[in-house]
This record gives C-alpha cells, structure tokens and sequence, in this order.
C-alpha cells in the first residue's frame, strides 16, 4: 500500500511519518497495519508479521463512509507530527490513555479559502492545515488526563468576512462536526493597514458605566466603554472593533487575546460574526454591555446600545414645532389632534393641587415627545412647568397654583401655548417618537391687525416641523 511508504514501524512499534504529504484515513492506517500482520515474515521496517502482537482493532464494522473509531493494541501508537496525516475518525492507544479524535469543519456558505483554527485549553494550535473547510485529528488526551475536559473552540476570523466560531467536545472519539460559515462583509470597506491606523482614536476600558442617552429608559448600567476621538465615525469605529478581533489580533480585550474574544461578560449571548457588533443599514448595533463615549450629534442616530440588563438603547431623534406667518400678539395654540379639536384629556390628575403648590401629578406615564419644559393645561387652565419627573408623573410650573384643581381632573401639554412675539413661534424641542397629527390655532381679535381665527392640522415628524398659517384681515 502507498501509506508503507510514508510511514514506518520501528521494534518499539511507533508509527511514525517519514515522507510524503498525503493524508490518510483511520482505514487506511487500520488496514495497512491488519495486511501487515498477516505477513508470514516481517520485511523491510514494519515489524509486523503473523507472530507480532495485534496492532489494531475497530470499534464497529469497517465502512467506508462511517469515521472508524481506531484502537492501537499493546504498544502500538503514533505521535503528535505522525497524526497530522490521519483523519476521518479518531486513533486510541495506550490502553486508553491518549486519544486522538477527528474534527470535521461543516457550513455554507464559507468564503473560499477562509482561515480556521483551533483553540484548546487556552491556546491556538499552531496551523498544519490548508484554509478552507478541515478534516484533521486533534489530541484530546494525553497520558489518561483530558486536555481542557475534551474542549476544543474552531474559530475562522478574517478580517473583511463575517466572523464565526464554534464549541466542540472530543471525549466521544470519532470525528466531531464544527460548524462554520463567513460571508464577505460590505461594512468594512477600510483595508487593514487604514484600519489598524485608527488605534489612536479608539479607548477600551472595561469597567462599570452608566448612561441615560434620552430615550425614556432612564440611567442604565454598562460594564465597559468605547471611546472614540479625532472625529472618528461610529462606521469607522465599528471597523475597528472588528478589525482588534481578526486571526492574528493580539489586541488584549479584557484580559483576552482579540482572536479568542467573544464577548464581555460570559452572562451575555456572544455574536459570532461580529463581537463587537456589526453594522446595517448604517447603524451600527453595538454588542451587548458596550457604552460608546464621543459619539458626535450627527451620527448618534446611527448606533444602537444595548445594556447590561439587555435593554436596547438608542439615541432618540429629536422634534419641534415651528409655526409661521404669525402676527405679533396674536395667540398661538398647538396641541395633539384628537379629531375635531385639540387633544385636552391626555392625563388626568393623580392628586388635587394645592392653592400656593408647584407641582402636579397626574396617573398616566408621561409620553416620550412630552418636551422637559413647556405648558401644561388643568381644566384648560394655562401654566408652564420648567421640570417633569418621568418616573413620579410630577410637573414642576412656574409659580403657584392660585387654585384647588380635583383628582381626575383633565390635564395635557400644548407644544405652544403664548402669545406670538415674532412672526415665528417655536416649541421646545423633544423626543421623537412617531409621527403624529397636530392642531394649530391662531386668533387675534384686538386692533389693530386682527385677523380671522386661523385654525388647521398638520404633520409632526422628526427634526424641525414647520407649518405656515394663513391669516387675513378681520378689519
């Protein structure tokens, strides 16, 4: 057989590669050394004839398409360089002491050529295999102690494809699947040398951190922060975090080589193509546990946090009313459409105010596009609050309540509500939360320059949401 000539079997009866490059099965090593033992004589340097010590044995019938599970009697036995040339099962030897067990690469896509390696115990096993899909033996015990309790993690990490990793346990011998895909990224256009230049303006720190980006979920908890600087983009800073995380890496992260980083805390689910998260559709979706510290207004829109307690996290857009074409000292009225009117039961009063009091609360959680500052209507009764509680449903109103208002009473909070004193009215600016229907009204009765009662609905969306009135003379 071919294999006798690119192996050898000295009196000590070790196994041992000598030449060639092909790689055989456990077959064809169980095979060769069975065709061997029935030689009448020894020749050459097998050592193996009718009067030797069986070599070998299988764990089941022989198959052609099953992985064989190989036992190497007596002393027979191969060694760390003669198994690189074997696969497509697993050899035990030694009794029971050292085992060499198969690992088969399986998945699809996986871009051509895409690298894959090994980490056991802590270590990358140090490459003997071309890149692409794998068959090979893997060492998984030696000398009657698992290495790593049988442990193996397979890795393909190449910079500009999505990553992917995957666990596997050798004990069982045989040959164990690993599964594995890529796909080239379109999010990571930078070449490495461009990317790698980056480093400057990027910081990792791991620790605890806390942050309130606005968006209605109030202070939320992070355990470590990106900071980014030198007006790096949030897609270059993405890049980047990818990049500490490719083959060779020995970026520390955590304590952990960026090759073998996964994730943050080992409570959090990993994303294997991305460990610090990948980018779509613009946005950036940060992996979990990560704060971002120096994320320019411009592209705040373009991240999404998540945090420790799984909580997604945005960066809200913000929104504001403006109103044009008014008239100095006309009255300017802007408020949710609830059909025909002005929404004016948004909240209802949780407790009565108190004449000379402040504050109010009302029963129902305070809506996201409710601005911080603004105006507030009791029983259609006017004021303006200068701080709302989200948490305790409380507006703060400049001066006092000169009345007794009751518990239910209706309450809400026009976008403006004042007397116009330029020909352009502006609410305070607030969260974005949806679109939604308002309605304006403008009056202006006194002379001189009054006007008709101007009345009309229009759209609410983010950014800046302006609306021109049509006024004519009432005079």
């Amino acid at each position: 057989m071919a294999i006798g000539t690119d192996f050898s079997i000295n009196a000590a009866h070790e196994i041992r590669h000598v030449s060639g490059t092909t790689v055989y099965s456990d077959l064809d090593l169980h095979k060769w050394l069975q065709e061997l033992a029935d030689d009448a004589l020894f020749s050459g340097d097998d050592e193996l004839d009718i009067l030797s010590n069986n070599p070998s044995k299988l764990d089941g019938p022989r198959s052609a398409i099953k992985p064989m599970l190989l036992n190497l009697l007596n002393t027979f036995n191969i060694d760390d360089e003669a198994a690189k040339f074997f696969n497509f099962g697993s050899v035990q030897q030694n009794g029971t002491d050292d085992l060499f067990t198969g690992v088969k690469s399986i998945g699809s896509p996986l871009v051509a050529n895409s690298p894959i390696y090994i980490v056991q115990d802590g270590n990358k096993l140090t490459s003997f295999w071309a890149d692409g899909h794998i068959q090979i033996m893997v060492k998984a015990k030696s000398g009657g102690t698992l290495i790593d309790n049988g442990n193996i993690r397979a890795y393909s990490r190449k910079y500009g494809q999505t990553y992917a990793d995957f666990a596997g346990n050798l004990i069982a011998g045989g040959e164990q699947s690993v599964a594995l895909s890529t796909s080239l990224t379109d999010w990571t256009p930078l070449n490495e040398a461009s990317v790698a230049a980056l480093s400057a303006k990027v910081a990792i720190v791991v620790g605890n951190f806390t942050r309130d980006t606005g968006d209605g979920n109030g202070s939320k908890a992070y355990k470590g922060r990106i900071t980014l600087s030198g007006g790096i983009t949030t897609g270059e800073a993405a890049q980047y975090m990818q990049y500490i995380c490719r083959q060779d890496s020995a970026t520390l992260i955590n304590g952990t080589e960026g090759w073998k980083y996964r994730v943050l805390d080992n409570a959090y689910t990993p994303n294997g193509a991305a460990p610090f998260g990948a980018v779509a559709g613009g946005k950036w979706f940060v992996a979990q546990g990560w704060d971002l510290e120096g994320v320019s207004a411009s592209d705040q829109a373009k991240i999404q946090l998540v945090s420790d307690d799984a909580t997604t996290i945005i960066y809200p857009k913000s929104g504001q009313i403006t109103i044009e074409n008014v008239i100095v000292g006309a009255y300017v009225l802007v408020g949710r459409n609830s059909g025909a009117d002005v929404e004016m039961n948004e909240y209802t009063l949780n407790t009565a105010t108190t004449s000379g009091g402040s504050t109010c609360k009302v029963n129902e959680a305070i809506k996201i596009d409710t601005a911080d500052t603004g105006y507030i209507r009791v029983n259609s009764v006017p004021y303006e609050y200068t701080a709302v509680n989200r948490i305790t449903k409380t507006f703060t109103i400049v001066g006092t309540f000169g009345q007794v208002h009751a518990i239910g009473s209706d309450t809400w909070c026009p976008f403006i509500d004042r007397i116009a004193t330029a020909t352009t009215e502006s609410s305070a600016s607030f969260i974005f939360s949806a679109d939604f229907t308002a309605r304006v009204k403008v009056r202006k009765g006194a002379s001189p320059s009054s006007v008709q009662p101007a009345e009309a609905t229009f759209t609410v969306g983010s950014g800046t949401s302006a609306y021109g009135v049509i006024l004519n003379d009432d005079e």
